[in-house]
């Protein structure tokens, strides 16, 4: 049986916005099939981490990789044939992001074949199949025409979710997920991304959300201060933490959700 290949990796990136430097020298490898919970309190570098795979965030120094593509920007800059390379990278990365980021003025289904049609020059016919099998997946299958206006914030976050599928990526990163959403809404969105995680789809997922990070991950990531201070399985992490700071950070959210 053949090891799994790499979806993505991440090295000695380090990301500063001014004098604030966010992230430290972050060094990760996701594996196909991976499921890679990132945790840590607001302003450890999460999210910065995740917008920097893409280069929606340009790092200051260091390397992602994207299957075959790889990228070394420096001075959070990029070439110009570097930009070709990030258009391609992104091309096999699905990305969720916390506020749905739906175009307003296209429906659902317009929404979702977006990237197919534009960006991957799939026949139309094609696209609307596959946007409609999707749409079935996250339970939405009779809202394909409904404008994102017209939908919950859940139902608006599981139309995002099918039109990060929609791309075919190598992987999916999700930024927060269920933030913006009321409390009611949030199992809706963690149902759609369980059945993901059990389909064997390569995620990393930026999360407040502890049981769930427990539940769905092959891998959690403790960040602080813009450096990666615990890895490990989530029997490890949430059951037997080595480091002092990954503790307290669980117990102080474990004990405000009694």
């Amino acid at each position: 049986m053949s090891l799994p290949s790499t979806a993505l990796s991440i090295a000695g990136l380090r990301k500063s916005f001014g004098s604030n430097e966010v992230l430290r020298g972050i060094d990760l490898v996701a594996k196909d099939g991976d499921v890679i919970s990132l945790i840590g309190a607001s302003g450890s570098g999460k999210s910065t981490l995740l917008r920097c795979i893409p280069m929606l965030e340009i790092p200051d120094v260091g390397t992602v990789s994207v299957g075959e593509d790889s990228l070394s920007p420096t001075g959070g800059r990029l070439s110009r044939a570097q930009l070709a390379v990030a258009r391609q990278m992104r091309g096999h990365l699905g990305f969720v992001f916390q506020n749905f980021n739906l175009w307003p003025h296209r429906t659902v289904l317009q929404n979702v074949i977006e990237a197919p049609l534009f960006v991957q020059s799939r026949p139309r016919a094609e696209a609307v199949e596959e946007a409609t099998a999707l749409l079935e997946k996250v339970g939405l299958a009779e809202k394909r025409d409904a404008w994102p206006a017209h939908l919950s914030g859940g139902q608006q976050q599981r139309v995002a979710i099918a039109r990060a599928l929609a791309q075919r990526p190598r992987a999916i990163l999700f930024d927060e997920p269920t933030s913006a959403l009321d409390p009611e809404l949030v199992g809706e969105v963690l149902k759609v991304i369980r059945a993901l995680a059990a389909e064997g789809r390569t995620m990393l997922i930026v999360t407040h959300e502890m049981g769930f990070a427990r539940e769905v991950s092959s891998r959690v990531v403790f960040l602080h201060q813009g450096l990666i201070e615990e890895a490990g399985t989530p029997g490890q992490v949430f059951g037997n933490p080595a480091s002092e700071r990954c503790r307290a950070f669980l117990s102080g959210h474990f004990d405000r959700n009694r």
